[in-house]
């Protein structure tokens, strides 16, 4: 094989699969070109001063190249932007993927953490219950009703107080949870 039939088998290769509107064009270019060095050699000075017929073959020739080229190109950058489009895509899954797990790790993590503070919560009303209701029964025990109307007024103070701080705690964490991670 010839390197004249290696640049037709590449023409027609490429031919194959350029848009039918370029494909007579092309086709014109390439019987043209056969016809050129399908021709015994030209002498030297037919090469430097070339007739008409030459100066077309030429003209033909170099189209004929600049298409092929322009074809390359194209099929270069669809090729990049094909594989482009693919590390975008492998890229985005990883990163869906990867989210979700840090996700779920993060709302284990969160529902964990919340479990164990309502159960501290929980540990300490029942402490401060047992604690208040022998103070009660302590405060009905008092002779004098002005220092035991005190005493219930404070004691209720208290409880309110405690319960307005656990429901406090509760929606503090909860507003931790929700806070997001911010560049402003």
């Amino acid at each position: 094989m010839s390197i004249d039939d290696i640049d037709r088998t590449q023409t027609t290769h490429i031919l194959e699969r350029e848009h039918e509107v370029l494909q007579p064009h092309m086709e014109s270019n390439t019987s043209l070109v056969a016809r050129t060095l399908d021709r015994p050699s030209q002498g030297f000075l037919a090469r430097l001063f070339p007739d008409e017929v030459d100066e077309i073959v030429q003209t033909h020739e170099l189209a004929q190249l600049q298409t092929g080229f322009e074809y390359r190109r194209r099929a270069l950058q669809m090729a990049v932007e094909t594989k482009l489009q693919a590390v975008e895509e492998m890229c985005n899954h990883v990163l869906v993927t990867g989210k979700s797990e840090i996700r779920r790790k993060r709302q284990e993590f969160f529902a964990e953490q919340k479990l164990k503070l309502q159960e501290s919560m929980n540990a300490y009303a029942e402490r401060f219950h047992t604690d208040m209701e022998r103070r009660f029964d302590a405060m009905a025990a008092m002779r004098h009703e002005r220092i035991r109307e005190r005493e219930e007024q404070r004691l209720l103070r208290a409880v309110d107080e405690f319960h307005d701080m656990l429901d406090q705690l509760g929606r503090e964490f909860l507003d931790i949870i929700r806070e997001g991670v911010s560049r402003g």
